[in-house]
């Protein structure tokens, strides 16, 4: 009866973390995604805008449709983005820098009012073939982690031990915030991990031994 549940136990903290890795590579898919789209209609955006323009009055022609798409999803892909879409900037035939400048929201409507310049424009872009980029790579690694129930069996360990954090959330001791620093720190991480693998070694013993023999085993170790 003990094995059953100490297998059945296994099972559930395989299964809960193959789910969770599979929706964390699942998510990054989907930003991929959006990114790829948003930088694809941003680059047709320029490339139109910078066709004819009027070096006299630095006004090209806008899409209009394109426009209002790129300005309807700015905010979502700048959050998403994150640092690598702010910098410090200084506008042009200017003598003062802005910090925390965020490309994306900022250099949208430099289009319509005709002050965009090339520079604006690579900048953006190159923020979002850094994300790109890092995205790729999170990919990659998603992936291999979805083949490894080492990792399923720690992520699911993981989202067991941060329940009680996420009740504290719920009762509003703690904040969101507050509780998604802890979850994502490296001594949560750490902890999650040893909690893993002696959960892990201490099942599949107790499998091999017996419950007895184990709980005889530890008796022993703890009086020791």
């Amino acid at each position: 009866m003990v094995t059953t549940l100490i297998i059945s136990g296994l099972i559930i903290v395989l299964l809960t973390g193959l789910i969770l890795t599979f929706r964390r590579h699942s998510k990054i898919l989907k930003d991929l995604d959006f990114a790829r789209e948003y930088r694809d209609k941003f680059v047709e955006f320029v490339n139109h805008y910078f066709k004819n323009n009027d070096r006299w009055s630095n006004k090209g022609n806008i899409d209009g449709e394109t426009y209002v798409w790129l300005t309807m999803n700015v905010n979502k892909i700048q959050n998403k983005v994150g640092g690598f879409g702010i910098m410090t900037y200084k506008p042009a035939y200017q003598n003062y820098m802005i910090n925390n400048y965020q490309l994306i929201v900022n250099t949208l409507p430099l289009f319509r009012e005709g002050k965009v310049e090339n520079f604006d424009a690579n900048s953006v872009d190159d923020c979002l073939l850094r994300y790109l980029g890092h995205l790729e790579g999170n990919t990659q690694e998603t992936f291999k982690n979805l083949k490894n129930p080492i990792i399923w069996f720690r992520e699911g360990i993981r989202e067991i031990l941060s329940i009680p954090i996420l009740l504290l959330s719920w009762f509003g001791i703690f904040s969101t915030r507050t509780v998604n620093r802890i979850i994502d720190s490296t001594i949560f991480k750490i902890i999650a991990g040893l909690f893993a693998l002696v959960t892990f070694i201490s099942g599949v013993v107790t499998i091999i031994v017996g419950y007895e023999e184990t709980l005889a085993f530890f008796q022993r170790l703890l009086i020791k």
